[in-house]
Parts: structure tokens; sequence; C-alpha cells
């Protein structure tokens, strides 16, 4: 053991030279800017000394790591071994730098910025049981998000900002917390991180209906017999809406300035009662015959 010890003590009194991984530290406005991806923490060196001195400098584990100032860190995409050099030169003084063996470290820093955005649902979007419909205007408070994080990715949203419901078969008029969904969550902050939708829905029929014909703009001096009189209309009501529409409610016309034959037709449903919010009418030809007057 003396042997060994009085080895080492003469090893580390004479100059050495050593590869090293230093530690570096990044100085810059960390409240105004996002870093993106994350910045090195080493750089390679080979330096001489003696051997005390790198001892010290490479194996204690209180050593100060080397500092880089960034003025302008968004703008700033990578460091050369140019730029590197007096910076390390200055800041490990007792070693000799002979190079710097890393070519160029990569930064990649952003300008943090705020953004406004107007929050909406997209009403085709809602999971509605089967036969539900919305029946009001989605109210969402507070109305707008503000979202905070790297210039590049909070300039890529749009002004409106759609969220969706983690609901399935809304079946009853909705009142509750949701969720404001957001991408990137290291990177992007958000606020509020909730928000209160509310809207009312109700549950609708289909029903189906003859409504009869009605002939348009025909030639008065030529009889025209429909051999499709009655076409089918269907509608959509409340449920619980307790009025019984009749086929005089509506107005289905065959007009003759819009035909394409002297056989066939479409007709057009001109006329239903405003009540209603969905109405279709079987859009197929339907067939007629002129016949001479006697």
């Amino acid at each position: 053991m003396g042997a060994a010890t009085f080895w080492l003590f003469r090893a580390l009194n004479k100059s050495h030279s050593a590869l090293i991984s230093y530690p570096i530290e990044f100085v810059f406005n960390v409240d105004s800017t996002v870093v993106m991806n994350s910045l090195p923490t080493t750089i390679k060196i080979d330096v001489s000394s003696g051997g005390w001195n790198l001892f010290r400098r490479t194996l204690i584990f209180s050593i100060d790591p080397i500092k880089v100032e960034l003025d302008n860190p968004s703008e700033v995409n990578f460091l050369t071994k140019s730029f590197l050099s007096p910076i390390v030169e200055d800041q490990l003084k007792g070693l000799t730098i002979n190079y710097i063996v890393t070519d160029t470290l990569f930064l990649s820093i952003e300008r943090k910025i705020t953004k406004q955005m107007i929050l909406k649902v997209d009403s085709l979007s809602l999971p509605l049981e089967e036969d539900y419909q919305l029946m009001s205007n989605i109210t969402i408070q507070p109305d707008h998000v503000v979202l905070t994080g790297p210039k590049s990715i909070i300039n890529s949203f749009e002004s409106d900002f759609y969220i969706t419901l983690d609901e399935n078969n809304i079946d009853e008029d909705f009142n509750g917390r949701v969720e404001v969904p957001i991408v990137f969550e290291d990177l992007i902050q958000s606020y509020p991180s909730e928000v209160n939708v509310s809207f009312e829905v109700d549950k609708f029929k289909n029903v189906k209906i003859g409504v009869p014909i009605i002939l348009q703009n025909f030639p008065s001096n030529r009889v025209t017999t429909l051999l499709d009189s009655i076409v089918d209309v269907t509608y959509r009501v409340k449920e619980s809406f307790k009025e019984d529409f009749s086929s005089e409610d509506f107005y289905v016309v065959l007009d003759y300035d819009f035909l394409k034959t002297d056989s066939l037709g479409v007709p057009v449903l001109i006329k239903y009662p405003d009540t209603l919010r969905i109405v279709n009418i079987d859009s197929q030809k339907v067939r007629f015959r002129y016949e001479n007057e006697e």
C-alpha cells in the first residue's frame, strides 16, 4: 500500500493530457423562452495540466460548469467550437486547452408568446343518443382560452379552438365541466384548463305522411292525368309534440315549367309548417300522361 501510494503521488505531480467531458450550462432568460429539445450538458475537451489539477477539475463532483451566456437564445441554432473556444479557455484557467473535441452544439430554443383563442364545440360532433337533437345554442364559460408556449406552435393554431365532450349517448340537457385539450403539454400552458359547457337536447321521431301532388302551369288545353298522385313526406318532430299535422299542412307541386320529359316529373315541396325542423320529400319521379280534351 505504501508503494502504491508513493507511485500515485509521483504520478499526480507530473503533467498529463486527458480527454474530458466537462459540464456546460447555458444562461438565458428562461421566463421568455421555451426549450424545445434538451440542451447539451457536456462538452468534450482535450486538456493538459498537472495531475493534481486534472484530478481536482475532473473528478470532484462540485466543479463549476462552463457557463455560456445567450443574449438572444431564440436566434441561436448552434454554437461552433470557434465560438466556444475563448469561453472555455477563460473559465478553465489552470488547464491548457489543447483543442475542443466537440465540433458543434445544437440548440433549440424558441421565444415564448401568448395567444387568446375562442373556444367552440362542433355541434355536428356532439355524442347524442340516437334520435336526439340539439335544441339550443352551446354555451361555454369562459368562452376563451389563453395559450402560452413556443412561437412556432402557438402561431400554428387557428383563432378558434375546438373542444370535445368526453361523453357518450347524451339523452338529456347537458351542463358540466369539460377539459380543454392541449397538445404538447410539456411545452404549452393553458388557462383555464377546464370550462363549463351547457346546452339543451330533445328526442325526435320521424313521421311519414302522404301528400297529394298539385299540378302547376300545365297547359289548359290538355287534360293531364297523374299516375302517381300521392308523394310521401317525412318530417322530424319532438317526441313530446302533441299536435298532429295533416296533408293540408303541406303543399307539393309538379311544375310544368321544370319538366324534362313528357311523362315523368319530380315533385317539389314548397310549403310546410314552420315548427318542423327537418322535412324530406320522396323525390322519385312521378308519372303522368296527357289526354286530348273531347
